[in-house]
């Protein structure tokens, strides 16, 4: 897959992920998962590791929710709704959640919380240095920087409580069913959804307790497609859609699938199958936000292009407060200055342009979205 003007053999000594995102799992899911799945052969060790993590980690786990049990209950959102990030892969909603943490009315899921999740909330300093070891300076897929502190996506802590996450399905390519039922809600039924919704409410409550119940800022593209439902659990929900031209999405993702979404297979899947999952999750994920958007309360959703953000994004920021009517901005204004200046000289991944093949396909597939926000 050469998409990207650089040195492949380079980059893949500088990057390996040997961890798995399901180490830390429950026991319980790495079953149900196993039983869903078939597991090809080359990726069996892997899984006998992610068993072994596994159980050699319960009894932790099994602390945890014996001592947080009660103070889980108590937590309730009702007056204090979060704030969603949301948009495609590779739009910018990382770098929008790292302006926006540096709000520090804001609670929000860290990066050593996310790999350690099952166990994160028995002791906040033990657990950071326990998963220093595991960041890289910077992201493979796109050389953002990375830190313990910054925040990272529910979605990925969200497999290791529950198989009703549509990441699931990046982790088992050819088992389209986790996006579909847990993404988009296609084929779903009333008590697969109600159980999901059980599920999700239980995994923000465990980040709250982490943040002292503060209100939640949460950046997750695969809540893009679950607007209706998020409604359903948070009425008064705020919501940030960032927006960015098709082509560059769509290579980019397939950049990401290339670096990161690959380490975490169990299935063996083509180039050309890559490319198909990722037209399909992102027609359909679109789709259903654009039908669903109107939903949502005025004055509770902002729509962000990247352009705009990337060009001013102090700008940008403060005019998301102002919409949304979010309280903190001038508290907040000096740190979030200080973040965007840190970050000026970073430099973008340059990609090679799209073969003619598949950028007529990206544009039959994606019509739509090129035309509700004018790309060419």
């Amino acid at each position: 897959m050469d998409i990207i003007k650089s040195d492949q053999k380079e980059k893949k000594k500088r990057y390996i992920i040997s961890q798995h995102q399901l180490y830390a799992a429950r026991p319980d899911v790495w079953r149900k998962l196993k039983r869903e799945n078939t597991i090809d052969k080359r990726y069996l060790p892997m899984a006998r590791r992610i068993a072994f993590m596994c159980y050699f980690t319960r009894p932790l786990q099994w602390l945890q929710i014996q001592f947080n049990r009660k103070r889980l209950k108590r937590i309730s959102y009702e007056g204090k709704a979060p704030v969603f990030i949301i948009g495609h892969w590779r739009s910018g909603t990382t770098f929008l959640h790292n302006l926006m943490h540096k709000d520090h009315q804001f609670g929000y899921l860290s990066n050593y919380q996310t790999f350690i999740f099952t166990m994160a909330l028995l002791s906040k300093k033990l657990i950071r240095a326990l998963s220093r070891p595991l960041f890289p300076k910077e992201r493979s897929q796109d050389n953002i920087k990375v830190s313990p502190y910054y925040p990272a996506e529910e979605e990925q802590p969200f497999t290791m409580i529950s198989t009703r996450s549509g990441l699931h399905t990046f982790f088992f390519p050819r088992n389209r069913m986790y996006f579909d039922k847990y993404n988009v809600f296609k084929g779903i039924t009333k008590r697969e959804k109600r159980l999901w919704q059980r599920d999700y409410i239980y995994l923000l409550r465990n980040i709250s307790l982490y943040n002292n119940n503060k209100p939640l800022l949460l950046k997750n593209p695969h809540n893009t497609g679950r607007i209706k439902e998020l409604l359903e659990l948070f009425p008064d929900a705020k919501f940030i859609y960032l927006h960015r031209d098709p082509y560059t999405t769509f290579i980019s993702t397939l950049h990401m699938y290339d670096k990161v979404v690959r380490t975490q297979f169990f299935h063996d899947v083509s180039d050309e199958e890559i490319q198909d999952l990722v037209i399909y999750i992102a027609r359909e994920t679109l789709r259903k936000y654009l039908d669903d958007r109107h939903l949502i309360p005025e004055g509770n959703l902002i729509e962000v292009s990247y352009t705009d953000l990337e060009k001013q994004p102090y700008e940008m920021v403060k005019k998301i407060y102002e919409t949304l009517s979010l309280p903190g901005f001038n508290k907040a204004e000096s740190e979030i200055q200080k973040h965007v200046d840190s970050v000026k000289e970073y430099k973008k991944n340059i990609f090679k342009e799209l073969s003619p093949e598949l950028k007529e396909r990206v544009k039959k597939e994606l019509g739509f979205f090129f035309e509700e926000f004018g790309y060419e």
